[in-house]
């Protein structure tokens, strides 16, 4: 597992501030894993529907169809305390869930998750372009994979402290638990020292200036690729927000609850996959990152097809296969991205990256929420592993194409394309 000291600038003080640029965005997504999920069991408790509760799970990541009007925001503001800001902000808001009583106010619920996703897509835009400034663009991929594992640890933990305080206290005590985690992650981030050039006023008309990001992206053959892929293959994926509450329900006969096992054995395997995706980087080199993808949305559908098997132990195996793949498909995806995209152009463009990948995915929500009253979850787990396969197939074949190329010369596609 790579450290701050591998991926950080030389000199004690680039360390120090990788460390608490990594540590502080690990603790806020701590507390996002532990509030979508428990808030999504607490919507099913509310209400007794599987759909209702992968709506709640829609309502956090819907914000981000907004990436062009968030990256062009992103882009306007030095990124730090953007960030910062941002945190302070979701703190308070937050605790808009401890007003909720009873099942006639989910839709509340469903406005916290909202702006909650709202935020947190905005510091995921700020923070890829802030890790530019913070690595070598060589360690990019390796900074992406340390974030991921991190993340992935503490959704390891995150259900588990999700389900305690949610059994025990309630959904409230899930609510502050991430209201601190909010202000923690702003005050480490107040404290990081990086060097951030002004940012340049969007060039072009303002209707141009919102596109850019996605213009990039189209007119780029390897982030078109990438992101097509990832659009596809989270148009599966997308399913299982849904169909877990029905695999837990109809396939294992547990309590919604029982969703935060299965997640925790996901998370192991996100952890280790995390670990194996900084291993799979050093064999493919800088520059490569999108078959990192093929290879994590690979594993992904290995993993839903053996979820689609009866019993207990191959839906533990199936999650964990899947968590396994997840953390290669999205740093391939964010660190392509970073990599081939100009320093003004950052925001926009890994907004627009987040958009692309997560409309179908929200289209699936919605969708699963509509067919699993109809339709056998299994057979929707067949479709799933034939989307994500078909994907991963489409970014191997394309890759061929690519050739890599030093930093100075991406730097230089980077800004021809945009």
């Amino acid at each position: 597992m790579p450290t701050a000291t591998d991926i950080a600038p030389s000199g004690s003080t680039g360390t120090r501030d990788v460390r608490l640029w990594i540590g502080g965005t690990s603790v806020s997504l701590f507390g996002d894993a532990a509030l979508w999920i428990a808030l999504g069991v607490w919507v099913k408790d509310l209400t007794g529907s599987n759909g209702a509760a992968g709506l709640a799970f829609a309502a956090y990541v819907m914000p981000r169809l907004g990436a062009p009007f968030l990256g062009l925001v992103v882009d306007r503001f030095r990124r730090r305390p953007l960030i910062a800001l941002l945190n302070l902000v979701l703190c308070g808001w937050v605790l808009l869930a401890l007003l909720v009583h009873d099942g006639s106010q989910v839709w509340l619920v469903y406005l916290v998750l909202f702006g909650v996703g709202l935020g947190v897509g905005m510091h995921n835009a700020a923070g890829s372009a802030l890790l530019t400034s913070l690595v070598h663009p060589d360690a990019l991929g390796r900074a992406n994979a340390l974030l991921r594992t991190m993340q992935e640890g503490g959704m390891l933990v995150a259900p588990a402290a999700g389900s305690f305080l949610y059994l025990t206290f309630g959904a409230r005590a899930v609510a502050v638990l991430e209201s601190a985690t909010f202000l923690v992650c702003a005050l480490c981030v107040l404290a990081v020292r990086v060097d951030e050039p002004a940012p340049e006023p969007p060039a072009g008309r303002r209707t141009e200036a919102l596109v850019a990001g996605i213009r990039h992206l189209a007119v780029t053959p390897r982030l078109r690729a990438v992101c097509i892929t990832m659009a596809g293959g989270l148009l599966g994926f997308g399913f299982i927000e849904t169909v877990i509450y029905a695999v837990a329900d109809q396939g294992l006969h547990r309590s919604a609850a029982f969703v935060g096992v299965l997640t925790v054995a996901k998370g192991i395997g996100s952890v280790i996959g995390g670990l194996g995706a900084t291993r799979v980087l050093k064999r493919l080199g800088p520059g490569n990152e999108a078959m990192l993808t093929v290879y994590g949305l690979s594993l992904m559908a290995a993993g839903v097809a053996v979820l689609a098997l009866p019993g207990l132990v191959t839906a533990l195996a199936g999650v964990f296969v899947i968590g396994l793949g997840i953390p290669g498909a999205v740093v391939g995806l964010y660190t392509s991205v970073q990599r081939y995209s100009p320093a003004r152009l950052q925001g926009r463009v890994a907004a627009a990256a987040s958009m692309l990948a997560t409309t179908p995915q929200v289209l699936a929500v919605f969708t699963s929420a509509a067919l699993i009253a109809h339709v056998d979850y299994r057979l929707l787990l067949v479709v799933m592993t034939v989307l994500i396969g078909c994907s991963a197939g489409y970014l191997a074949v394309r890759s061929r194409s690519f050739v890599t190329t030093a930093p100075a010369e991406q730097e230089e596609e980077a800004e021809a394309t945009a």
